[in-house]
């Protein structure tokens, strides 16, 4: 039986001696637990995010303005070093070519690299 389940017998029997003051706190309880869980769940889930940025971070190396990951061995898609840097959003970067030769340039933060 979790918490809720608990708070809801409890107010369940109290309602049963007519008591009520005691049962309105009970049912405020009950609120408090349910604002906590959603709260926990939230909490949870940024943890998740965060690790999960952890772990692309540890897998990003840095090569001139440009991120690449450590297995892409012809390194043939780099992110955007601003972005991660400053958002920890992996951004691919935009190669194109021009009269004065290849240019890198970031769609989300059009830093010019």
């Amino acid at each position: 039986m979790n918490i809720i389940e608990h708070a809801k017998e409890v107010a369940d029997l109290i309602k049963k001696y007519n008591d009520q003051y005691l049962y309105e706190r009970i049912v405020t309880l009950r609120e408090e637990i349910l604002e906590i869980r959603e709260e926990n769940i939230q909490l949870k889930q940024e943890v998740k995010a965060m690790k999960e940025t952890q772990d692309i971070g540890s897998k990003l190396i840095r090569k001139g303005n440009r991120y690449f990951f450590k297995d892409d061995v012809e390194e043939d898609r780099p992110y955007c070093l601003t972005c991660w840097d400053y958002d920890r959003k992996l951004v691919s970067l935009i190669l194109t070519k021009d009269r004065f030769g290849t240019r890198i340039k970031c769609g989300v933060c059009a830093a010019r690299k």
